[in-house]
């Protein structure tokens, strides 16, 4: 896994969605805006009409069959055509990854062809249906179906036009993280990564979270969840050996701190995701 991807596996940790809105919008004259700075991002389907929408001074004309995607924070422009009005589903909201867009993390087109407008159209209209439902579940669905949305829009994406946001993640960051890999068999501390880093812990650990999401205590704790996890769900090492290698002094240990972070104790957990006969 490139340094980017695994940036973003990390920040996906924390991804946040908040849908604000969604529904089927007849335009007319008053479909405009000039220069507006949207704090949501916009999703929409085209079923006829024409108009126009500038982003960041990049000029779109969607038309029937196409989605758009319009990220939050930009500049935005945008006007239909009078005599041919755009008919059109929309959602507004939100996706951060532990309070970073995750728009800032990935680049997207801005405009694609739907692969199937009508699985597009039964997309827009499931989440408008739960954002109008009512009960314990229906908010719930219509950020299912805003997930749903949002992974149909970048599988329509063409070859070589979805790509993540070059970030700096630098060679210090690369190393420390290295150094964990190579010695999870060790009780490692945040200052022994920062050192290897070169950095001052306290400086270390901001650096660190900024880019990865995650505090670097989180990220040692996360590893060796992981590793653990692996072991025991596609192998049938022996529970005091999985231990051992994770560097816990014993198997009642690295039984509590397992527990503590994934609710079970190590033999349940196999017991239950185990993918291999023991």
């Amino acid at each position: 896994m490139d340094e980017s991807s695994f940036i973003l596996q990390n920040q996906l940790h924390g991804l946040c969605v908040r849908l604000e809105r969604a529904s089927l919008l007849a335009c007319d004259e008053s479909w405009k805006g000039e220069r507006t700075f949207p704090p949501f991002s916009s999703i929409g389907l085209i079923l006829e009409g024409g108009g126009t929408i500038i982003v960041n001074g990049q000029e779109l004309h969607p038309t029937r069959g196409q989605l758009y995607l319009l990220p939050a924070h930009t500049t935005q422009t945008f006007f239909t055509d009078a005599r041919h009005p755009y008919r059109k589903y929309y959602c507004h909201f939100n996706i951060t990854c532990h309070g970073t867009e995750l728009f800032d993390l990935i680049r997207t087109p801005l405009c694609v062809d739907a692969q199937d407008t009508g699985a597009a159209a039964s997309l827009f209209q499931q989440m408008i249906a739960a954002l109008l439902g009512q009960g314990l579940t229906a908010a719930v669905k219509a950020q299912q179906h805003m997930l749903d949305l949002l992974v149909y829009y970048l599988e329509s994406c063409p070859p070589g036009q979805l790509s993540l946001v070059k970030t700096n993640f630098g060679p210090p960051l690369a190393k420390a993280i290295s150094y964990v890999d190579a010695n999870l068999h060790r009780m490692l501390t945040v200052q022994e990564m920062a050192k290897i880093a070169g950095y001052h812990p306290s400086h270390f650990t901001k650096l660190f979270q900024k880019n990865l999401g995650v505090t670097p205590a989180q990220f040692l704790v996360r590893k060796k969840t992981e590793y653990a996890i692996r072991e025991l769900t596609a192998t049938a090492r022996p529970i005091w050996d999985i231990a051992d290698a994770l560097g816990f002094s014993s198997q009642f240990y690295f039984t509590n701190f397992f527990k503590k972070h994934t609710g079970m104790t190590p033999s349940e957990y196999r017991k239950v995701y185990s993918c291999s006969p023991l």
